[in-house]
């Protein structure tokens, strides 16, 4: 039988290498054999992806576009020419990646982590055929016997709160347009009114909120200019989900509780408390170590309402007790209470309670924590999300 071979892709984004590099360990495994190029220098990387093409690639794996036009010549996409299966895993919202989805090459399969995601592309991107739902995963660092072994139980913990995750608002400032250029109705009047909106019904999506904003003027435009103009005013999105990670922290140190915190953006907040630890930036693979050290291990979507995040299963996996905002999908899989511990953003006010229950019952916060870390060894690593997709074993 002939060993599956697969290329990836490392070297710009130290999130994305993590997962590349947990991809390879689980490939090479099995058996298989791994081409990861370095994106950083696709040019020396170009003779090794020729050499290995002559002979059949199982699968391109690749995240959020990379590698995805790479042509052997002007207009001929290379995983058309040699029809190799491209996976393109998206780790955000495709309003991001427009003009990359617009030019997508036949042979791409799209893997979208919520299952909105999906609707956005259908609508959106209707050229598009191959996509499949791609929830996140997690990583467990050492074996299942060391962590059985190892593994710090929560009373003996030094973190108290563990945040890893930056203040998106400040990275979106650089994705805001010249709202003065869009000529079709009051860009800046409507920003404010979806911002407002999103705020206030967290349930919502980007995309309903700002479809909505613009039936409220009645302004109905068709899907391709509708899909322009979310795209142009996306950092909504990323404004909202600022929003309420500071007001989850904000609560918690307001209340007592020390929250460590990772990520950029902390250090420009405009409040400071002394229960607020700022820890910097380290790279992902440190992140894991940390949440090995944390009684709890807090999460907030990037907006995914029906979807997970990763922190929520490397949390789970480092055996600490996890909190997030709910989700369709972590009512689907999990039991609010057993496996780890669910609020609405609309009630953010009340995690504080949560969180300090969970710091003084520590008993049956290690129950949870305990069931947690047996859900997500089970059926939240990467390795179940590639046999999925049926490319192991």
């Amino acid at each position: 039988m002939m060993k599956q071979r697969y290329i990836l892709f490392k070297g710009l984004i130290d999130t994305l290498d993590l997962y590349t590099e947990e991809f390879v360990k689980i490939f090479t495994r099995q058996g298989s054999i791994c081409l990861v190029l370095d994106a950083a220098n696709m040019e020396d990387a170009w003779i090794q992806l020729k050499a290995f093409l002559l002979e059949p690639v199982t699968a391109v794996i690749s995240m959020n576009n990379i590698g995805l036009h790479l042509e052997i010549e002007d207009g001929i996409n290379i995983w058309d020419h040699f029809q190799t299966p491209f996976y393109n895993i998206l780790m955000d919202h495709p309003f991001h990646y427009k003009k990359a989805l617009d030019t997508a090459p036949r042979q791409m399969t799209l893997l979208c982590m919520d299952r909105n995601h999906i609707t956005y592309v259908k609508r959106f991107f209707p050229h598009i055929n191959k996509i499949s739902f791609f929830p996140h995963a997690g990583i467990a660092t050492g074996t299942i016997e060391q962590n059985i072994n190892n593994t710090v139980r929560l009373k003996e913990r030094k973190i108290d709160v563990l945040y890893a995750g930056g203040l998106s608002r400040y990275a979106a400032e650089g994705l805001i347009p010249d709202l003065g250029k869009i000529k079709d109705f009051d860009a800046f009047a409507l920003v404010k009114n979806a911002l407002e909106k999103l705020i206030q019904n967290p349930d919502l999506t980007t995309e309903d909120v700002i479809e909505h904003c613009l039936e409220d003027i009645n302004l109905k435009l068709n899907d391709q200019r509708l899909g322009e103009i979310i795209t142009e005013l996306r950092f909504i999105d990323s404004f909202a989900v600022s929003f309420y990670r500071e007001q989850m922290v904000r609560v918690l140190a307001e209340s007592g509780i020390t929250v460590t915190v990772f990520g950029t953006g902390w250090d420009r907040c405009e409040w400071r408390h002394p229960n607020l630890v700022y820890g910097g930036e380290i790279p992902p693979a440190g992140i894991l170590e940390l949440m090995k050290q944390s009684k709890v291990v807090l999460n907030t979507m990037t907006w995914f309402k029906r979807g997970a995040h990763d922190r929520i299963f490397n949390g789970m996996l480092a055996g600490a007790a996890v909190v997030s905002d709910e989700s369709e999908y972590l009512k689907e899989h999990f039991i609010n209470g057993k496996e780890l511990q669910m609020f609405s953003l609309q009630n953010v006010g009340r995690l504080a309670q949560t969180v300090q229950d969970l710091l003084i019952h520590t008993e049956d916060a290690q129950s949870m924590a305990d069931c947690g870390y047996q859900a997500a060894i089970q059926s939240h690593q990467w390795i179940n999300r590639l046999r999925d997709l049926d490319l192991i074993l």
